[in-house]
């Protein structure tokens, strides 16, 4: 335990575990009162000493802009088994889903002082994408109300008070601290009994909220067993069970299970770049961003419109020495994600191509209404230059634009099927497997296919060998988290 959490205990704990915080205390003695508060409400010396905590949490995941249909939220079925060593700030966080898209089982796991993420499907592991520990584990941190408690309780000296409100009926104190690599957090404690009843914070995104409910123990340590968190007004998390055990994790729990391999190299998208994947066919990205350019003589046809666009487009346009307009957008789905582009296209000029059930995400994306002059739905099947764009339905989307470039016999997708390793291919997913079925259903003559979140032109060859090897088994090495 550390010592300014001792301290806070020790010399402020009996002289407000009876009453409300005196908000006319001096600065520094309303934030240590109303810790100590907290700590005596997650289980006082039991929380003082609490070493490692391990979290088992069922969920709903709302889908708002994301789902298959774009007219309503859908939900899919999220399991969590989160294991902290909070002495030695480590963790090991494994999630289990199974859905109408995507299968997934990865683990999420601190090695000595790396911190590596596995995929049981693939039975490989890969550096993290977050490279520390509150940037790997801080989401998970900030859904738990008993690991709030204990950040708040170690990081005293960036706690600020922020005065009192009414929140479901009762007073609560806000109070604000930091953890690492995080905006600001603003807890929502109960004047009376200390428990956390919300979190919000403000980030890019706009605000988030998490909210903390029915609190209850397990071994002295306090938690709330119900748990919401919403982006915006928009419900994302829902927990349908949580499971909280103290003091059990074992040093066995940091380790690269037996049988799983390093993953092959990755394709570097660390850079922008142009790639001429055929004649007068580019693909401009960076990061998990691409589009394709197609040259169709007077203007330039582009498909993936992930948020960058324009700067994709002025990258092009240096690459291939010319200036012409960007006449038509080709919008893949309705997907919010992949329309972060959709100002810039508005901005150029540009004609969107969609799905008709993507106007509304568009629109919204666009930031103002788009003429009807600068709208066409596909309706099956249209034509701009070289390329084709036919309105299929996947595992993805119930309206998704395949774009087809039949000179060059290339496809280009997204959310599919990425291609990261530079040689071989990618595991493939359910939907790799309803993006073949409909590409040949349409018969269409595939080489090569392009993705919206991936540098490599795949090879159509990489492609089968990928549904081929294709295993629909939601938990493949019988995880005891998916079971």
């Amino acid at each position: 335990m550390k010592p300014e959490k001792k301290l806070i205990a020790a010399a402020l704990m009996s002289a407000v575990s009876c009453f409300a915080i005196n908000i006319n205390a001096s600065a520094g003695e309303q934030e240590d009162a109303l810790i100590a508060k907290i700590i005596e409400a997650y289980g006082g010396s039991l929380f003082e000493n609490l070493s490692s905590v391990r979290i088992q949490h069922e969920f709903k995941t709302a889908f708002p802009g994301q789902g298959y249909t774009s007219g309503y939220v859908e939900f899919t079925p999220l399991k969590q088994d989160a294991q902290f060593d909070l002495e030695n700030e480590r963790a090991s966080i494994e999630g289990w889903s199974a859905n109408w898209n995507f299968n997934f089982n990865t683990r999420t796991v601190s090695i000595d002082d790396d911190i590596v993420a596995i995929n049981y499907a693939s039975e490989t592991y890969q550096p993290a994408a977050g490279p520390d520990y509150y940037t790997a584990f801080g989401p998970t941190i900030r859904s738990s109300d008993t690991l709030l408690a204990y950040e708040i309780s170690n990081r005293a000296d960036t706690a600020e008070h922020q005065g009192t409100e009414d929140y479901i009926g009762r007073p609560h104190e806000m109070i604000s601290f930091e953890i690492p690599n995080s905006p600001p957090l603003m807890l929502h404690v109960d004047s009376e009994s200390g428990w956390i009843s919300k979190m919000t914070r403000e980030t890019p995104f706009g605000a988030l909220t998490y909210q903390f409910r029915d609190h209850t123990t397990s071994g002295g340590i306090g938690y709330g067993s119900n748990f919401e968190f919403f982006i915006g007004s928009d419900v994302n998390l829902l927990s349908l069970n949580i499971a909280l055990t103290p003091n059990r994790v074992r040093d066995s729990v940091f380790a690269i299970d037996r049988g799983i391999e390093e993953e092959p190299t990755r394709v570097d998208t660390s850079e922008m770049t142009v790639d001429e994947v055929a004649d007068g066919i580019h693909l401009a990205g960076t990061g998990n961003a691409f589009t394709m350019f197609a040259d169709a003589g007077d203007y330039v046809i582009g498909v993936g419109g992930y948020a960058g666009l324009g700067a994709r487009y002025d990258a092009y346009k240096d690459a291939v020495g010319h200036d012409k307009p960007l006449r038509y957008q080709v919008v893949t789905h309705h997907h919010t994600d992949h329309l972060g582009g959709m100002a810039d296209a508005l901005a150029l000029g540009a004609i969107f191509v969609m799905p008709s059930n993507a106007l509304a995400n568009v629109t919204t994306a666009a930031g103002e209404d788009i003429p009807d002059d600068r709208v066409q739905f596909i309706d099956g099947h249209l034509n701009h230059g070289p390329v084709e764009v036919y309105d299929v339905s996947t595992s993805h989307a119930e309206s998704y634009a395949l774009a087809y470039v039949p000179d060059a016999n290339i496809a280009f997708q997204a959310d599919h099927y990425n291609g990261n390793y530079v040689d071989g291919p990618s595991p493939a997913g359910i939907g790799t497997v309803t993006m073949k079925q409909a590409i040949d259903a349409l018969g269409l003559d595939v080489d090569v296919l392009l993705s919206a979140h991936g540098r490599k032109p795949n090879p159509w060859t990489d492609i089968e060998a990928a549904v081929t090897a294709y295993n629909p088994e939601p938990c493949p090495r019988n995880r005891a988290i998916c079971r």
